[in-house]
């Protein structure tokens, strides 16, 4: 009986991805289509990879200064950079890494094909709302932006738009999937917002003290001199008078 009902679900499962009627089923999108992903994916995945290093080894990013807008360090040094104490670029490149993976063996044919699309769209629909979350944080609660992070986010979007228009295993999955990625978003959203904020330090720089030219120098330690001599107690004591 337990074999029988194995068997049973097996059979069906697959076809949980594919729906018939006005819904559509699943239709292999066309090269051109693949590679846009496969380009965008490719793109957010080094944005990301490089703000993980960096981060990862508290480095400051290269082209992005401390301007009154733009300002990457003051963004990735930001309660919002983090996750319960790891930096968000290291789940952001473990996304578009798994993407890229699944885009690379979505087009053979059978279960495996609509298994990376099934893991395509739940990924380019969190990618898409985690960009939208992050770019309403720079501009309403940091007060800064990143061009890294515009970029990856960018991307993040196309791939979602890309994804819910073309919807490749039709409507009904795709709606499905999309509720999928909205839980994993929300816990995402929640451990943010719930975890204590890591730490911050100020720092500020003060100028440095001008630097004299020699005679200058050698004229102000002198007088130092004379004014200490003058101010020092006498070693030796003059006799008392009448002595």
């Amino acid at each position: 009986m337990a074999a029988t009902s194995f068997e049973t679900l097996k059979a069906h499962w697959p076809r949980s991805l594919e729906f018939s009627g006005s819904a559509g089923s699943f239709v292999a999108p066309s090269r051109f289509f693949v590679w846009t992903l496969r380009i965008l994916c490719a793109i957010a995945l080094g944005i990301t990879g490089y703000l993980a290093i960096t981060a990862l080894r508290s480095e400051d990013v290269a082209g992005c200064g401390h301007g009154a807008y733009l300002d990457c360090s003051h963004v990735l040094h930001s309660r919002w950079s983090k996750i319960l104490t790891l930096p968000v670029s290291v789940p952001a490149f473990a996304l578009y890494a798994l993407m890229f993976a699944a885009l690379l063996v979505c087009g053979q044919p059978g279960l495996r094909s609509r298994l990376a699309w099934a893991m395509i769209t739940v990924g380019a629909f969190a990618a898409g709302v985690v960009a939208l979350w992050f770019a309403g944080l720079q501009i309403f609660s940091v007060g800064h932006l990143c061009i890294y992070c515009i970029a990856a986010h960018s991307c993040g979007v196309a791939l979602c738009l890309a994804i819910a228009i073309k919807a490749p295993l039709g409507a009904r999955a795709t709606a499905k999937l999309f509720g999928v990625s909205l839980l994993g978003v929300s816990a995402f959203v929640a451990a943010q917002l719930f975890s204590a904020p890591p730490p911050t330090y100020k720092v500020e720089h003060f100028a440095a003290p001008a630097v004299k030219s020699g005679s200058a120098a050698a004229a102000a330690n002198a007088d130092h001199k004379s004014n200490a001599e003058k101010t020092r107690a006498p070693e030796v004591f003059e006799p008392p008078p009448g002595t």
